[in-house]
């Protein structure tokens, strides 16, 4: 619920953003009473996506709160691409008066005036938002496509021979639930089929609903990998209750490593998978936890050749790498919903946080999906994925 209120304050912030942004940089489109009429609805509306949410989350109804979701994030979305693209319109409006004020001196001094230039200017102006808003359901649309899985090939140097050319199916943040249900998990499973997996790992955040976390297991289970499936906790299990989690994973085929693990023979070699606790906590860097947790797992690690660590947030690799983890695998971040070229667009922004993609520090690497799912239904040129993450000896 404090998730659905910071939602709403946002909602509101940038609708009044935009009726000012509106006000100052298109002054001609505010005298139109359609456009006065639309800016002062969206906030309402966004209101109103965000109570249904509320109320379907409160009294447990499906359709509400699919409703409510996509209702919500419909009006985030034209509300950020307004406010991103208005700025860039009232500039062209600003030359566009620089004009008219030409034309003014001109026809007073009888010089001609490229009148075309001015409708193309004007055009343009319009133009933006537009092309801006359309971009922004786009995002809204690639929300419900179809999970990617496809082979991460991840070289290492010191890689044992015996698992040269091994190969985990990463599933991580499938929110099961409105947006991913079980049938595409059954779908994703079926595709990774063909990559012959060895080993499936489940990175937290796996079902908003719990009544459906017991079917899940039990698909992933399924796929029947030579070495089994392994799972972390992610901050939606505390969400969500993480006592009730617990026990659906006592009773289910698949693992729950929580600052635990095992050791593994594959052929001559050993292989330590292992699990962290996640720090429930939303913000910096939780260096402390992670210190704890990673320790804590590696008490029950006995000299394997290659150690990989399931943490639900990537910031695990930090702590990670001083401890000789050979691979981390993580989610929590969903690629901040937006990307390009198989990197997030925060990535600038943020770039410790290891959004999405692979990474490294000397020889530990990491690999954060951008995720199965996702609770808010926005992604652009970021897709949801399972990756297949093959170890490659250099």
């Amino acid at each position: 619920m404090r998730i659905l209120a910071g939602i709403v304050l946002i909602i509101l912030f940038f609708g009044l953003l935009d009726i000012l942004f509106i006000r100052l940089f298109a002054k001609e489109w505010w005298k139109i009473k359609k456009l006065r009429v639309a800016a002062w609805s969206l906030p309402a509306i966004g209101f109103l996506g965000a109570f249904l949410w509320a109320m379907g989350v409160q009294f447990n109804v499906n359709i509400i709160m699919f409703l409510g979701a996509i209702l919500t994030g419909m009006v985030f979305v034209v509300e950020l691409c307004l406010t991103l693209s208005l700025p860039f319109s009232g500039f062209v409006h600003f030359v566009n008066y620089l004009f008219d004020k030409f034309q003014k001196i001109s026809e007073d001094e009888n010089l001609s005036v490229d009148n075309n230039r001015r409708q193309i200017l004007k055009s343009v102006a319009a133009a933006i938002p537009l092309v801006s808003l359309s971009t922004g359901a786009s995002g809204v649309i690639q929300t419900f496509g179809s999970v990617s899985v496809f082979r991460k090939p991840m070289h290492f140097e010191n890689l044992p021979d015996d698992l040269d050319r091994f190969r985990i199916l990463h599933l991580s943040d499938l929110h099961l639930r409105h947006y991913v249900t079980l049938d595409d998990l059954e779908n994703v499973l079926l595709d990774a089929e063909k990559f012959s997996p060895d080993m499936v790992v489940v990175t937290g955040d796996i079902a908003d609903d719990l009544d459906l976390l017991p079917d899940a297991l039990k698909l992933i289970d399924q796929l029947k990998t030579p070495y089994g499936s392994f799972a972390t906790l992610g901050n939606h299990e505390y969400f969500r209750g993480v006592g009730t989690v617990k026990h659906l994973f006592g009773k289910s085929p698949v693992p729950l490593f929580v600052n635990d693990g095992v050791n593994l023979k594959v052929g001559n070699s050993s292989l330590f998978i292992g699990g962290i606790d996640d720090p429930v906590r939303m913000g910096a860097k939780e260096t402390e936890f992670f210190k704890f947790t990673i320790n804590e797992t590696l008490n029950k690690e006995s000299s394997a050749d290659f150690k990989i660590l399931m943490s639900h947030r990537p910031d695990a690799l930090d702590y990670a790498a001083q401890v000789g983890i050979d691979l981390t695998l993580a989610g929590h971040t969903h690629g901040g919903q937006m990307g390009f070229a198989g990197r997030s667009l925060l990535e600038s922004y943020f770039p410790d946080r290891y959004l999405w993609g692979d990474y490294s520090i000397d020889k530990s690497k990491l690999y954060t999906s951008s995720g199965m799912g996702h609770w808010f239904p926005f992604r652009l040129g970021c897709p949801t994925e399972a990756p297949v993450i093959e170890l490659v000896k250099s």
